[in-house]
Parts: C-alpha cells; structure tokens; sequence
C-alpha cells in the first residue's frame, strides 16, 4: 500500500490542455476545421502530450432574429466550453479574431456597452495570441465595403464601441486576469501582415513589450481576409504551421513548455522597424461629467488628422514622442497631451474636468489590478478636487473639499482628497466590477474597479509599498527595524490592507479567508488576522517568526490570500 501511494505522487500531473480558437470565418462552417487555420499545429500539439480542444466560433449560433452572433454572443459559448474542460487550467492559442474572443471572455464583456460579468475562475493558464488586431486591423475602409453588414465585421474596426470598452474595462485599460500571455505578430510590408498592423497586434497595451514577437508572415490564405489582405498573401502564414522549422511553432512550443527560446525567436518591438518608430492612438471625448460626446467634427495629433470609421477616431501607425491632441467640436476645441509609444496602442479619453486614471490599495502597488471589500485605496488623477483636506475622525465623512467618490450610487467615506489623489475606503460587501466616480464641482470621472475576495497589500515604513514593512513587536510595540529586529519565536503584528470580507468572533473581526505569511521562504503560524481593532480599512496579522527565519536586514516578507500575492517587502531579522 505504501508503495502503492508513493507510485501515485511520482506520477507527474496532465499537462493543460490546449485550446485552439480560430480567427473570423464566413459560413457556411461544415469545412472549418482546426487544420484549416492552424495547419500541423493540433497534430504537433498532441505529439507533445496535449489535448487538442478545437473551438470554432463559426459553429456558435445566432440568437433569436440576429443574422451572426456577436463577438460576446461568442465569448459566452467560449465560456461554457472551457467551463466544461475537465481540467483545473487550460492553455489558449487564438488567430486573429480569435484574441478578441478569448479577451472578451476574461472580462466578461455583455453586449450592452461598458457592461461586464468577468468569470470568477477564467482557468486560462497562458494565451498566444497569433496576429490578434486587439485594436482593429488596417484597411478598414475596405472591411466595410466587403463585409459593413456583418456585426463581428462592424465590431473589430479600429475606433468601435467594442473595442474602446475592451481595451478599457477595468481600470482604464484592459486585463488579462493573470493570464501568462504573448503576442506574436506579422511584420512584413509597411508596419503589417498584410492586414493588422503591429501597433494594433502588439500585446505591450496590457503586458511588457517583451511578450511581443515579430515573425515575416502574412495574415491568412483562408476567406473574406484574403481578399483584404491580397498585398501580403503568400506563405508561410502566421497561424498555419507548416514544419518544425515554422517560427510560431517554436514560439507557442517554447511558451507553453516553459522554456526560454521564444524570447530569441522572431524579433523583438525594439528591433522592428514599425515597432520601434510608431505607435496607435484611440481617442474618445468626453464631456466634464463624463458622458460621451456625440458632435465631434475631428480630432488631430498634432499635425495629423484621425481616422474615423465606426465609433471614434484612430491612427494605425502615428510617429513616436509627444502629440498634442485637438478635439474639434461644435462649440470649440478640448485640447490634451499624449506620449506615443513605439508598438503600442494608446487610448485617450479627452475631457474637461477631473480625470480618474487608476485605483490602487493605499499600501502600495501590487502585481495586480484588483482590489478588495473593505480596502483602503488611493485613487490617483487629475483635477478631483480645487485643494486638499484630510478626514479628522472617524466615521469618514462622504465629503472632502466639496468632492465624493460613489460606489455606484452610493458615496463612501473619504480620508483624503486632493487635486491629484482620493483616499477611501471599499464597501465591506462590495463585489464583481464596481463602478467608482468622482463627483465635484468641476465635474465626474468614472472608473472601473473589478474586486475579488482578497488582494493582500502591506503598509511599508517608507510609505512607497517597498523597503521595510510597517510592523512592531506585538508584545513590546515596538517598531522592526534594522536596529530592534525581529527574532525566532517573537510574536509579530504586521499592518496592510485587502484580507477582505470579516466575520465577528471574540470581539474582533476576523478575515473570512485566512492568509499565509512567508518569512524568506518559511511558513509563519498565524494568530490573528482580520481588522485592525479601532481603525478604518486597516488589517492586521498576528504572527509567529520561524525558528528557522533566515537572519538580515532585508529578509523577504509577503502575504498570499486567494491566491494572490503581496508586494515583496522585508522584515529586519536576527
């Protein structure tokens, strides 16, 4: 029997399955198969171990007295597809519009506007996303010549509705919910495949430019994008493995197998002449309480004149550097500034007013863009307030320097406001993706916040969420430092903030999930962790340090809850 359960824990675990998503097609779908589009990819991917599990958006149907599905109609047959895998995670290859499917299922996106439902559990492990025009491919006057009457046609243009809402849904800018992702893109004639330019392929809007990789390939040989295409539409293509030899091949091979090679495979945005000179510009006008502005005659970068094709106004490929924005409307210009970056795509929101541009814990930054119930968090823009006023007792009022952030419709307590910063605290029940405004006399930015259960994040001696972490000796209270550090066997009292929703027991506030703290790579015991008792938004853990802590002025200090991992800060130890 013994040997029996040790047989059982050295059998390694079934790699993830892969799911393969094909770019926009033309019914009839009888002949679309995974070949179709990805050529040898599924027979290479089973020759590694891995289920093939071929999701082919052309066989979704319409609803009721719709001619096509939309690209959300999709995204929710995506999302009872991967419900249904019979695996804990699963990797994603995509084309083309393939991405745009998978993206839509991370957020969640409905089909009203601004409307989200992300899934709790997405189980995507990594995503390659093979020449995906996350914002529109190129010749877009031509796609709505050719295919205008078709929704998921309309839908991908550069400028649409659908896109701005995907590239914005959380916090300004898209998220791709931890997802361990990588682009790889066609660079063959003036900056594109043939179809999708490298600034709108690029995967450096929502990860770091070097997940974005250049290969000389054309789009597609397949459908109504050939047509389109037909500058660029000679082999090898982007999606269609044809040998071992075929650069996506080695790239999606590497990345999902967890080697290095991807990275020298290609070329990088750096080295490409488009990626490394000029950049995509989306920009949407507003008016000072933030509703859409609906008399737009034009809007300029400097001297170039946007495009405009669907909802609102676009460049492809627009030189690097500063750009000052004008926004032509009936009653005069808004005018704004905006840095373009080689490669990447850049949305603009131009208002009058006060701008909200992202919500963080008030701890510090961490490695993600959600937050939770009951967090202290620091909202950081432009013009939210006319000066500054700090809360001087509890409980925090819902107004400062005539200024209020609404949960919804509701205003939450305020501890700061200032013309470039709010600091408040989130509704205990708050939940799925909240809508935060700012509301003053100058005007209302709205923002997207998406909470999950927990999102650890620890108050630093130094304020900057970095350095030395905000703890004491919780018998001597006592503050750690490189001079009173802390020792094997001392109990701990550790401040930060995002443990979560609480539950009361003996008096105190409870967190309802219990975090883990890791002193170097020992496990602490945990005695406490919760609110801190008398105080707004702040938690607290009680904790033993190890026998055996490593010893040093920086050891490394964090908290995991709900999988989620803290900033990296340290405790001085003996």
């Amino acid at each position: 029997m013994r040997s029996l359960f040790l047989l059982l824990f050295a059998i390694p675990a079934f790699p993830q399955p892969v799911v393969l998503i094909n770019g926009y097609q033309v019914p009839p779908c009888d002949s679309v198969t995974a070949e179709s589009t990805f050529g040898q990819l599924p027979q290479r991917l089973r020759d590694l171990g891995r289920e093939v599990i071929f999701f082919n958006n052309c066989s979704v149907p319409a609803p009721a007295g719709v001619a096509r599905p939309s690209i959300e109609d999709i995204a929710a047959a995506l999302a009872t597809r991967i419900a249904a895998v019979n695996a804990p995670q699963v990797d994603v290859v995509v084309h083309s519009m393939g991405g745009l499917i998978l993206r839509a299922y991370l957020a969640g996106k409905q089909t009203a506007p601004n409307t989200f439902r992300p899934p709790a559990n997405h189980k995507v492990r990594k995503a390659v996303f093979l020449a995906t025009p996350h914002f529109g491919p190129g010749l877009a006057p031509t796609l709505l010549t050719f295919g205008g009457a078709d929704p998921q046609v309309r839908q991908i243009l550069p400028g649409s509705r659908f896109i701005f809402d995907l590239a914005t849904w959380n916090q300004g800018g898209d998220d791709l919910r931890g997802v361990d992702a990588l682009s790889v893109i066609g660079s063959v004639a003036g900056g594109t495949d043939g179809l999708v330019p490298v600034p709108s392929a690029s995967l450096s809007f929502a990860a770091d430019p070097a997940r974005t990789r250049t290969v000389p390939y054309c789009h597609t040989d397949v459908g109504l994008l050939v047509l389109v295409a037909a500058s660029c539409a000679r082999p090898p293509f982007i999606a269609n493995v044809n040998g071992d030899d075929h650069l996506s091949w080695r790239i999606i091979r590497s990345f999902i197998t967890g080697t290095e090679e991807w990275r020298t495979l290609g070329s990088s945005l750096e080295a490409d002449p488009t990626g490394s000179t000029r950049g995509g510009l989306l920009v949407v006008a507003r008016d000072k309480d933030d509703a859409l502005l609906t008399n737009v005659n034009s809007v300029a970068a400097g001297t170039t004149q946007l495009a405009k094709v669907s909802d609102f106004h676009y460049a492809e490929q627009i030189a690097t550097g500063p750009q000052n924005l004008t926004v032509a409307i009936a009653t005069g210009n808004v005018t704004a500034s905006q840095t373009v970056t080689g490669g990447l795509y850049s949305v603009n929101v131009v208002k009058p007013g006060p701008r909200a541009a992202a919500v963080l814990p008030a701890a510090g930054r961490v490695p993600t863009r959600t937050l939770a119930p009951g967090m202290f968090i620091s909202l950081y823009g432009a013009t939210l307030s006319t000066e500054s006023a700090a809360a001087q007792a509890l409980p925090l009022p819902t107004s400062l320097a005539s200024t209020q952030l609404l949960s919804g419709a509701t205003p939450i307590g305020l501890q700061f406001a200032g013309p470039t910063q709010l600091n408040a605290i989130l509704p205990e029940d708050a939940s799925g993706l909240l809508t935060l405004t700012v509301k003053g006399p100058a005007g209302a930015s709205a923002i997207n916040v998406l909470i999950e259960p927990a999102v650890p994040a620890i108050f630093t001696q130094l304020g900057t969420g970095a350095g030395p972490a905000s703890a004491l000796n919780a018998l001597s209270g006592m503050v750690i430092t490189t001079s009173n550090k802390a020792r094997a066997g001392d109990a701990i009292s550790l401040y930060l903030t995002g443990l979560g929703a609480t539950e009361t027991r003996d008096g105190l506030q409870w967190a309802k999930l219990l975090p883990k703290v890791f002193v170097g790579n020992l496990e602490a015991q945990v005695l406490y962790a919760g609110r801190a008792p008398g105080f707004a938004g702040l938690d607290q853990i009680n904790f033993i340090v190890p026998a055996a802590a490593p010893s040093g002025d920086t050891t490394p200090l964090r908290v995991e809850s709900n999988n989620r991992v803290s900033n990296a800060v340290t405790l001085p130890t003996l």
